[in-house]
């Protein structure tokens, strides 16, 4: 007698085990994609930080006042011009004044002499339009970085909760050697050949050669001479340092306090 077959059907999952199938694909996507925007997040905050803080000690530095009393003694530049100290001041002074207002061309002037002069001549001045260009772009630039790192601090601290501080510290680890690294290898470059640094600076900044000034005859190079530069920079360099060790036990300080 012949057989015959009988196609069974095979048994599928239950509707429970299908439920719950669905529930982990729902739980787990979410989570990866956390995962990746926490870490994109992360990388741009590492990013973003040296570049706010090493520009907004730039900002600092330029808009101080003790550098340029620091300079004025450093360079001996009172005997140099025959300003006097509460000239160089008053220059020092209109200076910044014109790297936030609307003038388009500076005119510095000063008593010299028992007079009233215009300290800078053409090329001096014109050469001031692009330094100017050059601050402004430094000045937006801290400002827009500074707001994105608040924006990425908020949410950070709002999606990630407890988990905020400890990539925040790590976030801060990988930028404060990175920005180490950096700060090291400009530092030895500008201590063997800073003129050489100067110069490509200029080069990188400038579309013209009216920053090729005579120091001599040129007041803007003579009250701002290289070594003025140098030592700005070096300044700059400790307070960024500064920064990332306030910033890093700021942030340590966080972390054991939320546990």
């Amino acid at each position: 007698m012949p057989r015959i077959l009988t196609a069974m059907p095979s048994q599928g999952p239950d509707l429970k085990t299908m439920e719950l199938a669905r529930q982990s694909v729902t739980l787990v996507r979410p989570g990866r994609k956390s995962a990746v925007f926490s870490g994109a997040g992360a990388a741009i905050f590492a990013l973003l930080l040296p570049v706010f803080l090493i520009l907004f000690n730039v900002s600092y530095v330029t808009n101080s006042e003790w550098l340029y009393d620091y300079g004025w003694w450093r360079n001996d530049i009172a005997n140099r011009t025959g300003l006097s100290v509460e000239e160089l001041n008053n220059g020092a002074d209109q200076i910044k004044e014109y790297f936030g207002n609307d003038a388009e061309f500076l005119d510095l002037r000063v008593n010299f002499g028992g007079s009233e002069v215009s300290l800078y001549k053409e090329r001096e001045i014109l050469h001031m339009v692009d330094v100017k260009a050059l601050m402004q772009g430094v000045f937006s630039t801290t400002r827009w970085s500074g707001i994105a790192l608040l924006v990425l601090l908020v949410a950070g601290a709002f999606t990630l909760k407890r988990d905020a501080a400890p990539l925040l510290l790590r976030s801060l680890r990988w930028s404060a050697i990175g920005t180490g690294v950096f700060l090291v290898v400009f530092g030895a470059t500008a201590a063997i050949n800073f003129g050489w640094l100067f110069t490509q600076f200029h080069f990188l900044s400038f579309a013209n050669d009216l920053w090729l000034l005579d120091p001599y005859r040129d007041f803007l190079i003579i009250m701002f001479p290289q070594r003025f530069f140098f030592e700005a920079a070096m300044f700059i360099g400790v307070l960024t340092v500064i920064d990332f060790a306030l910033l890093f036990g700021a942030a340590r300080f966080a972390r054991k306090r939320l546990g």
